[in-house]
C-alpha cells in the first residue's frame, strides 16, 4: 500500500460522485420508508433490513466506475485499491430509527486514503439536507458553508452520544455521572448525523464507544473541515472510541 498521501487531482469529481450516489440512495430509502420493511437479521440490540443491503448495492453500482476499493457495512470489502483509496459506506445509518419511522437516519459515504478522510457526505433524506466536505475545501450544508460552535464551557454545551450497552453496572454509572456536566444531552441514534450536527454547530461534542468506521468516516472529514477536532481510538472487533468536538471543549 502507498503510505504517502497525495490528494487525487479528481477529488472534486469524486465528491460529486459521492453526493450523487448518496442522494440517489436517500431518494430510494425515502420512497420506501412507509412500505413494509423486511428484516434481514436481528441479533442482540442490532437490526438489519433488506433495504440496507439493497441500498448498498445501489451505492456500489454508482461508485464502482471510480475503480476505488469499496467497504460497505453490509457486504464488506470490494474492488482493488487505487493509491490507497477506499470508499467507506454506511447505506443506512440509524436503521432502527428508519424501521420505526423516526426521521433521524441518513446515508453516509466517505473517501479515505490510508485511513485518512479525504471527503465525506452525510445525506439526511428525511429533511433533504446534504452535509459534505473535502480535504482543504471546508464543510457545507446544502451549499452553505458551516463551522463548529464557539461554546467553551460544558455547562453551556450540548453533548450527543449513544447509551453504552455494557453489562457492567459501574461503567454505566460512570457514564451517567459524566452527563451532569453538560447543559443538554442528545441521543439521536445515528452516529453520522451526530457528527454532522457537531460540524454544523448544532451540537458541541459527540462521544461514543464501540462505533464502527463506516458510522463515522464521513463525519470525521466534516468535523475537521468545519474547524473541529477528532480523536479516535481503536478498541477491538473493528470498533472505535470516538470523540468529536468544536476543538475548544
Amino acid at each position: 500500500m502507498n503510505t504517502k498521501n497525495t490528494i487525487p487531482n479528481d477529488l472534486g469529481k469524486l465528491l460529486e460522485n459521492a453526493k450523487s450516489a448518496a442522494i440517489q440512495a436517500g431518494n430510494y430509502l425515502n420512497d420506501n420508508k412507509d412500505l413494509h420493511k423486511d428484516i434481514f437479521s436481528e441479533e442482540g440490540k442490532d437490526i438489519k433490513l433488506e433495504i440496507d443491503r439493497n441500498t448498498e448495492k445501489l451505492i456500489y453500482k454508482q461508485l464502482k466506475d471510480t475503480n476505488i476499493s469499496f467497504l460497505g457495512e453490509e457486504y464488506g470489502l470490494k474492488n482493488k485499491s487505487r493509491d490507497g483509496l477506499l470508499w467507506v459506506v454506511d447505506p443506512l445509518d440509524g436503521t432502527s430509527n428508519y424501521f420505526r419511522g423516526i426521521d433521524q437516519c441518513c446515508v453516509s459515504i466517505a473517501l479515505l486514503q490510508n485511513e485518512l478522510p479525504l471527503l465525506g457526505v452525510v445525506y439526511n433524506f428525511n429533511s433533504n439536507d446534504v452535509y459534505y466536505a473535502s480535504k482543504g475545501k471546508g464543510a457545507y450544508l446544502n451549499d452553505r458553508k458551516i463551522k463548529v460552535s464557539s461554546i467553551s464551557e460544558k455547562s453551556s454545551a450540548s453533548l450527543t452520544t449513544g447509551f453504552p450497552t455494557s453489562q457492567k453496572a459501574e461503567d454505566t454509572l460512570d457514564f451517567l455521572g459524566n452527563l451532569s456536566e453538560w447543559k443538554k444531552i442528545r441521543m439521536f441514534g445515528s452516529a453520522a448525523l451526530s457528527c454532522a450536527y457537531v460540524a454544523s454547530g448544532k451540537c458541541d461534542m459527540y462521544l461514543e464507544k464501540g462505533i464502527y468506521l463506516w458510522d463515522i468516516a464521513a463525519g470525521i472529514c466534516l468535523v475537521e473541515e468545519a474547524g473541529g477536532k477528532v480523536s479516535r481510538e481503536f478498541m477491538k472487533n473493528d470498533q472505535y472510541i470516538i470523540e468529536m468536538s468544536n476543538g475548544i471543549l
